[in-house]
């Protein structure tokens, strides 16, 4: 079998395979000419060339947006955010019971602010943990000083939960 372009304005708009000239079939003043397999509509033609244009891409999946997270918690959810090991850590670190950095003057300061930075969260009036309120962040930074926190562990906390 042969295949034939019918050509408009020197261009494929349609493909035929036919054993001969398929032009009595067809409407008069059709143009058909003989092309060479994987001539595809959208093909140019200059009355000697066939030229296929570019194939087209594959369609590319949208990235998946990230979910929404919330960055206003309550404290039981900010709480939540910390596993068990981290906890225990974080009130033994404030209580000074087997923590690292010894016993000067700063790390003793240091295990303090972590204290009330915990223990604020147990206050029966707070509503809110603002993720977005550099008082917060800061509390999660002096945990990673502290080696209670990953650096990785601080912005996984430091993300809020989902919306």
């Amino acid at each position: 079998m042969k295949l034939w372009a019918r050509i408009e304005e020197s261009r494929v708009v349609e493909t035929f395979s036919h054993p001969t000239d398929p032009t009595p079939l067809f409407v008069p003043g059709w143009m058909w000419v003989e092309a060479p397999e994987g001539t595809r509509q959208g093909a140019t033609y200059d009355g000697s060339t066939f030229a296929n244009p570019p194939e087209p891409e594959e369609p590319t999946t949208p990235p998946t947006p990230e979910p929404a997270r919330r960055l206003l918690l309550t404290p039981a959810e900010f709480r939540n955010s910390f596993s068990a090991f981290e906890e225990v850590a974080i009130v033994d670190f404030a209580a000074g019971v087997g923590a690292p950095g010894g016993d000067d003057a700063q790390t003793k300061t240091i295990r303090r602010v972590v204290g009330v930075f915990f223990e604020r969260l147990r206050d029966p009036h707070l509503q809110t943990v603002d993720l977005a309120d550099p008082r917060n962040l800061a509390g999660l930074d002096l945990l990673v000083g502290a080696g209670i926190l990953s650096a990785e562990r601080r912005a996984a906390i430091a993300q809020g939960v989902p919306a």
